[in-house]
Order: C-alpha cells, then sequence, then structure tokens
C-alpha cells in the first residue's frame, strides 16, 4: 500500500506554523505545502485557521483548486484559534474541524483515515454533529520550529492560554494557563542553531521564569525579536521596542474591559520605559474602538492622554505607534453580543486623533490604518453568523474574497450584504447598527 500523502495550508504572512508543526511532529508524520495546482494529489489536507480571513482565503483556494465541489480526495481536516471559535462555518468547507489543541490527537486521526477508518475523535466537529464539542486541552511542552529565510530564526512556546480575563479576548475561557517549565525552555534556547529567538506566550513576561529565561537568551547572545508585554511590565523588555495593549480609550471603558489602567499610571510606565533606555525608542499601544457604552467624552480623554505624554520630557525620545482595531465580538468572550456600529467614521476619527486635528503633537507619532466597514462587517459574518453564514461567502464574488472594495463603494456593498444576510435568516444574529451614530 502506498504512503498516505499529507498536505498542508495556512494563510497569512506568518510562516512560523507553530501549532501545525507541532502536531505534526507529535503525530511522527510530514506533510507538504500544497498551492491551488497540487491540492487535489494529496490524500489528506491540513489546513490551519488563525483568523477570520483565513475563511475568505480559503474560499478562494477551494475555488481555485477544483475543491469546492470535491467527492473524492483529499479529506480535509481543519484546526487553529479560528477553527476552534466559529467550527460551524468551517465545516461547511471541510470534512472534519478539531475543537482545541491538536498535538494529542492529530496521529490517531491520521492513522485511523490511513487505515480507512472514520476518526474517533471526541474533539472532531463535522457539518453533521449535534453540537459543538468542549476544547481540547493540552500541556505545552519543550518544542521549537526554525525557518531560514534571511536568517535562521527559532520560535519557542513558554506558555498556553493566559493568567488575565479580559472581556474582549477569548483565550482565558478557551485555555487554562500553563507554562512550559523554566529549564525546558533554557534547554531548547541553549539548542538553538541561529542568532534570532522568539519566546513567545499570550503574555510572555508573565511566565513565573520570565527573568531566567531572558538571562539565557542573553548568554547564548541571542537577539529576541518577541516585543509584547502587558503595560506593567514594560520594563521587563530589554530592547528598545515594546508593544502592549491599552485597549480602552478611557478609564471607564479599560475598567469595564478589566483593564483598569489609569492615566497616571500609564504615563508612569511610559516614561520609566523611555528613560530607561539610551536610544529612541518605538512603543506600540493597541487600542478598540466600539466598546459597549462609548461616547464622545472618551474620545476626549485620549487627546488628554496624548497632551499629558506631549508635555513630557521623554516624550521627545520615543515614536508611539498607536493602533486602533474596532471591536470585534468572539466567541468565549462576555463581548460576544455586543453590537457592531459598522458605519461609524472611526477611520476620519483616528486620522484626527493622530494630527491633533489639523496641527501636529509634539512628539514621533507613527500613523496607522483603521478597519473599514466592510472589514468589519465581514469579521461580524465569519464570528457571528454561525453556519449559515457560509452561504453568503459561498456566493461572493471572487474579487471581494481576499481585495478590499473601493471605499467608494463599501457603504452600498455592505447593505446589499447586510440585505442577504436578512434573506437567509442570520442578520438578527450579527448585531449589526446600520447607523453612522
Amino acid at each position: 500500500m502506498a504512503e498516505m500523502k499529507i498536505g498542508k495550508i495556512y494563510f497569512g504572512k506568518d510562516d512560523l506554523q507553530y501549532g501545525l508543526e507541532l502536531c505534526l511532529a507529535n503525530a511522527g508524520r510530514v506533510a507538504s505545502i500544497v498551492d491551488c495546482r497540487t491540492a487535489q494529489a494529496v490524500d489528506v489536507l491540513l489546513v490551519s485557521f488563525f483568523w477570520f480571513r483565513d475563511i475568505y482565503y480559503f474560499e478562494k483556494f477551494l475555488r481555485d483548486s477544483g475543491l469546492k465541489n470535491r467527492t473524492k480526495k483529499p479529506i480535509i481536516v481543519a484546526g487553529g484559534m479560528q477553527a476552534t471559535m466559529t467550527p460551524e462555518i468551517i465545516s461547511q468547507m471541510v470534512d472534519y474541524v478539531f475543537i482545541g489543541d491538536g498535538e494529542g490527537d492529530l496521529k490517531l486521526i491520521l492513522d485511523e483515515i490511513e487505515a480507512g477508518i472514520k476518526p474517533t475523535s471526541k474533539h472532531l466537529y463535522t457539518k453533521n454533529s449535534e453540537g459543538v464539542p468542549l476544547p481540547c486541552e493540552c500541556v505545552p511542552s519543550g518544542f521549537k520550529i526554525e525557518k531560514k529565510a534571511t536568517q535562521l530564526v527559532t520560535r519557542i512556546e513558554i506558555a498556553r492560554g493566559c493568567r488575565f480575563k479580559c472581556s474582549f479576548c477569548c483565550l482565558s475561557n478557551l485555555k487554562p494557563y500553563r507554562e512550559v517549565e523554566t529549564e525546558k525552555v533554557i534547554e531548547q534556547i541553549n539548542a538553538t542553531r541561529g542568532k534570532l529567538v522568539s519566546v513567545f506566550a499570550p503574555e510572555r513576561t508573565c511566565h513565573s521564569g520570565w527573568s531566567e529565561i531572558e538571562a539565557s537568551i542573553e548568554k547564548k547572545g541571542l537577539k529576541d525579536f518577541g516585543q509584547d508585554a502587558r503595560l506593567e511590565n514594560i520594563h521587563k523588555v530589554k530592547s528598545n521596542t515594546v508593544t502592549f495593549g491599552l485597549e480602552g480609550i478611557s478609564y471607564a471603558l479599560r475598567k469595564s474591559i478589566k483593564k483598569p489602567f489609569t492615566e497616571d499610571f500609564i504615563i508612569e510606565r511610559l516614561g520609566a520605559f523611555v528613560e530607561s533606555k539610551s536610544k529612541v525608542c518605538m512603543v506600540s499601544a493597541y487600542f478598540i474602538a466600539d466598546l459597549p457604552g462609548e461616547t464622545d467624552d472618551d474620545w476626549k480623554e485620549i487627546y488628554q492622554l496624548f497632551a499629558r505624554i506631549e508635555k513630557e520630557n521623554w516624550s521627545r525620545f520615543f515614536t508611539f505607534k498607536p493602533i486602533l482595531n474596532p471591536l470585534s465580538p468572539k466567541n468565549f468572550t462576555p463581548l460576544v453580543n455586543s453590537p457592531v456600529h459598522v458605519f461609524r467614521d472611526y477611520k476620519k476619527t483616528w486620522s484626527n486623533l493622530m494630527r491633533k486635528n489639523g496641527s501636529r503633537w509634539g512628539f514621533r507619532i507613527a500613523e496607522t490604518m483603521v478597519w473599514s466597514p466592510w472589514l468589519r462587517l465581514i469579521d461580524v459574518i465569519v464570528n457571528k453568523g454561525g453556519g449559515e453564514a457560509y452561504k453568503i461567502i459561498s456566493r461572493m464574488p471572487y474579487k471581494y474574497l481576499t481585495g478590499t472594495p473601493l471605499s467608494t463603494d463599501q457603504k452600498f456593498l455592505c447593505i446589499s450584504v447586510l440585505n442577504e444576510c436578512r434573506k437567509i435568516g442570520i442578520y438578527d444574529k450579527l448585531q449589526v447598527i446600520e447607523g453612522e451614530k
């Protein structure tokens, strides 16, 4: 009997697909990357879904590869964070959706498929399943992957899940917080062959052995290109670049999502970080628009925060990169039923803030883009539309699956798609508010 051929595909810029490679390593299997020309040659296709746009990319792939209306091979198995959060819609495109961490089950799944047996894992979901199973939970292990582009990069997981319970984030509800033992992390760091390393976790500076891990990276002479930390821990980041989430644009909104950082605390932490560096710093901060209860007063407060930063002497020694992401209500979060104001002009609101209403802030600021109405709508369709929402995606014009409509066309297209959502009975589930206020 010929050996079963396994293919794999993932989307986006990040080709360090740690989760998929961990699953394959534990299964003792090798999978080849496929494209639309080679996908039909494999027996099993593993697909990693990380975020909502991957569903649209995969729909394009199905059309291009001729697999959309397949009747035979390959058997398609989906996994990843987005697959766990929205298995109903993904199950309309694949044979099996794995819910949760897959490294403990993939071996048996592939062995059973190879033997001609229907997979028996209790964490698999299909479009004919009566209910979605609970996510599989695996203890993270000392594992690393290496990828060489211009330089060899090593990626090492140090923790899984999250200690915190932020209302907008699903991680703490999907995965219990568990750490890889510090000794195992250091062992992998010492075995690193290149000069670049990324030790990652949802809140990596909260690892109980972070100081020892960081010391081992320095001792090995490696460059850690991870830069994320919680605001209270940015002093633990030794590089001149850091990224953290403030999320709420005001104290009241931050408190409402369980990130009660005061303005004074933000200024103190930022100042301490910048003043501790000998070179100009790059500081990125994430904000969330359209949180429940947001008013004009909240926007006034973020202007006040920027004005306070401007008055600080240390503000001349850093570049500030604020990033605004309108709320994406997710399953497994308390905000899942929050309304979405698709047509609010956050692009204009954000641009006015970045440019101080036609003036200029007294510190360097890097402007960033804001999600368009189209992106917000196709996001909410995936995350809240359920299996029936695939009818929208399966009929979506080809050019809109991976492209973005012209800004002048977006409102008309969004209204057209929302009308289609009404026809198939998912409009109310989306909780979209169509007014601009």
